[in-house]
């Protein structure tokens, strides 16, 4: 072999091992970074990474920004999807409201293939292990992770959001609401939730609060909330395919209507037992099924404050 081709040989390995290395050093940076939220008006949607959270559960959020809105100061409202994972369909139930009253719709999607069987609604504050998991890993925490994340990448200046969720997503938001007495929530609305963690220590989590994060300090913070359950008056089937009929369940009352009338009696009493200001309301929506169509404009109402 000559000089020359020593040379180009040598020079060939080189390059080849600057490639090799510029691959391991780069390649990873690329393949994690966060993705850029932008919201333009009209529907659209953005991939979220849960940087403050778990960032291997990426999450499709969907939005509508109405035209015309200044993003720095546009209200945000959060709506939270059933169990049939359908948060387009959600979002654009809400474009109607968003457009009425001016505020932001952003409807994150949790697909059980990332979470898991209850994973969205309630089984999050759980590790497999049966212990208390990290509260940054809680899918209710997304919430505030998004809020924030949103804030950042818009200039809302915004303290504070709304959020609505109807059947799995009401059960998501009753449960935020006793989980994270301190979120930046201004109001929520949990909309036919199927069943309830009810605000009782003497039953055990999900369908009550023992063995749960919640405690009698957080608890008297998260019943001063201003929080709203809202029920169908005609959410009343008993053969409903998603109504779950474990015995606990079925303790709370034979179906949507009368469950959700429980969970307010028993959450009033606790107010009253622990002395602490009461801030819930409970409000019946007039021949409402299990319909999240005709719960939504009731509940845009109640948010916005008319």
């Amino acid at each position: 072999m000559s000089s020359r081709d020593n040379v180009y040989h040598s020079r060939l390995h080189t390059s080849m091992l600057i490639l090799f290395i510029w691959t391991l050093t780069w390649s990873p940076i690329v393949s994690t970074a966060a993705p850029a939220i932008r919201m333009q008006p009209g529907p659209g949607s953005f991939l979220f990474v849960d940087e403050k959270g778990d960032p291997s559960k990426r999450i499709t959020v969907y939005t509508y920004f109405p035209k015309g809105l200044d993003p720095s100061a546009a209200r945000m409202v959060f709506v939270m999807h059933g169990s049939r994972e359908n948060a387009t369909g959600y979002r654009d139930t809400w474009v109607e409201h968003a457009a009425r009253y001016g505020f932001i719709v952003v409807a994150p999607l949790f697909d059980p293939e990332q979470w898991g069987r209850g994973g969205y609604s309630y089984a999050s504050v759980i590790a497999r292990d049966g212990k208390l998991q990290d509260p940054s890993l809680w899918s209710f925490n997304v919430v505030e992770h998004l809020f924030d994340a949103i804030k950042s990448a818009t200039g809302n200046k915004s303290s504070s959001y709304f959020i609505y969720g109807h059947s799995e997503g009401g059960q998501f938001v009753h449960r935020l609401v006793l989980f994270l007495p301190n979120a930046r929530y201004a109001k929520a609305v949990a909309a036919n939730p199927g069943w309830y963690t009810m605000p009782r220590f003497d039953i055990k989590f999900p369908y009550g609060l023992d063995g749960s994060p919640a405690t009698k300090a957080t608890l008297k913070k998260s019943l001063a909330r201003d929080f709203v359950v809202m029920l169908g008056d005609r959410d009343t089937d008993l053969n409903h395919p998603d109504l779950r009929k474990t015995a606990k369940a079925m303790a709370q009352g034979v179906h949507r209507f009368e469950r959700g009338q429980t969970y307010f009696k028993e959450a009033r009493s606790r107010a009253t037992e622990l002395q602490c200001p009461f801030g819930w309301q409970i409000q019946v929506v007039p021949g409402a099924a299990h319909q999240n169509g005709k719960m939504s404009r009731p509940a845009a109402a109640v948010l916005m404050g008319r």
